[in-house]
């Protein structure tokens, strides 16, 4: 059994992340099959490392993440805790929206956030520098670009990125802004935890309309305050 207090800092840690998350979308490098592709989705394996996860809680933690991808509008979905916590992180680069939504043990909340609420709410806790390498890699079947990123904790770890996706401003709401690409595989530190992202698997198509708004029965929050005081 997971006791409450492992819950809790396992709730926490993994809040943090997924607004880290944000975008997961952005542009690199043409080449192959998926040249120019503006709709569709991307599957990412993800992986933790961690000097103090048990097994337990390691179960809880989500081993994959699809970003959905329309224009100008992206929406990552992340499920924990065997489906027990779905948070859903949606991008409009139109309207400069960021919109989180989180469903979790019969709550159902919302946070929306303007341009400059997302700029002041990177800016209190992260900023990336990046440095472009010119090396390259293939995932997924798309040949990608490098970027070195070092974070406000001065771990240095690789980027990759591509241009294949014709996706406008993907990563504006992104702590990764300043890489002008698609991420397709990356990782972010928070705390005492790794998380790990790498695409496996790309699929063009349409998508559904409802996955870029906020769905009925969900409380909206304008403010990060707000939606903390209630969970």
């Amino acid at each position: 059994m997971v006791n409450k207090q492992n819950k809790g800092r396992l709730t926490g840690l993994l809040l943090t992340a997924l607004f880290l998350i944000s975008g997961l979308i952005p542009y690199g490098c043409k080449s192959g099959l998926h040249s120019g592709l503006e709709e569709g989705k991307i599957v990412y394996e993800v992986t933790f490392e961690s000097a103090d996860i048990n097994p337990i809680m390691k179960a809880l933690l989500p081993g994959e993440v699809t970003t959905y991808f329309s224009g100008g509008k992206t929406c990552t979905i992340i499920s924990m805790g065997m489906n027990m916590m779905e948070t859903r992180l949606i991008s409009d680069a139109m309207s400069f929206k960021y919109t989180t939504l989180v469903s979790a043990m019969g709550k159902k909340m919302a946070l929306v956030l303007d341009k400059n609420q997302v700029a002041q709410n990177y800016s209190d806790r992260v900023e990336l520098k990046v440095v472009h390498t010119g090396e390259t890699k293939e995932i997924a079947g798309i040949k990608c670009k490098q970027a070195m990123v070092t974070d406000s904790t001065n771990n240095t770890y690789p980027v990759y990125y591509t241009e294949d996706f014709d996706v406008q401003s993907p990563n504006w709401s992104s702590p990764f802004r300043d890489i002008d690409g698609m991420l397709m595989e990356y990782s972010i530190r928070f705390g005492d935890m790794v998380m790990n992202l790498k695409a496996k698997e790309i699929v063009a198509g349409k998508n559904d309309v409802s996955l870029y708004t906020v769905p009925e029965g969900y409380e909206v929050f304008t403010d990060p305050k707000d939606m903390k005081l209630t969970m």
